[in-house]
C-alpha cells in the first residue's frame, strides 16, 4: 500500500470524514508555507510577489511521484509561488548558489538545468517537497514549491470546502513567513459552489 505525502494509505484516508480531510489539508498548507519560507530566507528577507493564490488544493492525478491507483477524484497537491526582482540580477548561475547551499545542509537531493540562457534549480526535500528556482536574464526571480500526492475521497468536495471559506483572496506581496491563515472548517462559507 502506498503512502502519501503525507505518510497515509489510500484506506487510511477513507475512513477520514470531510472534515478530518480539511483540517489534515490545514497541516499540508502550513508546512508548505514553511518550506517556502525556509527557501525565501536564503535568497531574501524582504518582500515577495504572490504569483497568484495558493489556498485552494490542486487537482491531482499524475503528480511529481505517481501514486498507483491515482487520477484527479482521489488525490490532490499544494502548490505555492513567490517571485522577486533582486537589484542588479540578470540571471546568473551563481544567484542558485545560496539555495544549492541549502539543499546540500539538509541533505536533499538538487539538479540544475539551463533551458536557452534561463537557469531552473529543482531540489526534493526528503519528506514529499519540490522546490523550483528560476533565474532568468530579465532579473525577474521566481520561486516555486510542490508536493507530492495527498489521497482524498472526493477531490471536489474538499476543493469546494476549502475554496468556498477561503474566498479566492491572497497578499500581492509579504515577507517570507506571512500568508494568510488557512480558513477553518468553522469559517463562514463566503463564495457557495454554483450548482
Amino acid at each position: 500500500m502506498e503512502h502519501d505525502a503525507g505518510g497515509l494509505t489510500r484506506q487510511e484516508v477513507a475512513a477520514l470524514s470531510l472534515q478530518e480531510e480539511f483540517d489534515r489539508y490545514r497541516e499540508h498548507y502550513r508546512t508548505m508555507q514553511q518550506v517556502l519560507a525556509d527557501a525565501q530566507r536564503q535568497l531574501s528577507v524582504g518582500e515577495w510577489h504572490w504569483n497568484g493564490g495558493d489556498a485552494i488544493p490542486q487537482i491531482g492525478g499524475d503528480g511529481i511521484r505517481p501514486l498507483a491507483g491515482a487520477d484527479t477524484h482521489n488525490t490532490y497537491a499544494l502548490e505555492s509561488g513567490r517571485s522577486w526582482d533582486p537589484d542588479g540580477a540578470h540571471g546568473s548561475r551563481s544567484d542558485l548558489e545560496p539555495l544549492i547551499d541549502h539543499f546540500a545542509a539538509k541533505g536533499w537531493g538538487h539538479h540544475v538545468e539551463r533551458i536557452t540562457d534561463t537557469y531552473y534549480l529543482d531540489g526534493y526535500t526528503d519528506d514529499g517537497w519540490r522546490i523550483q528556482y528560476l533565474v532568468q536574464p530579465s532579473g525577474h526571480y521566481s520561486l516555486d514549491v510542490f508536493s507530492d500526492l495527498f489521497w482524498t475521497n472526493d477531490a471536489d468536495a474538499l476543493s469546494e470546502a476549502v475554496g468556498g471559506r477561503a474566498g479566492g483572496r491572497h497578499p500581492s506581496s509579504s515577507r517570507p513567513g506571512e500568508y494568510p491563515e488557512p480558513p477553518t472548517w468553522d469559517s463562514p462559507i463566503i463564495s457557495p459552489p454554483k450548482i
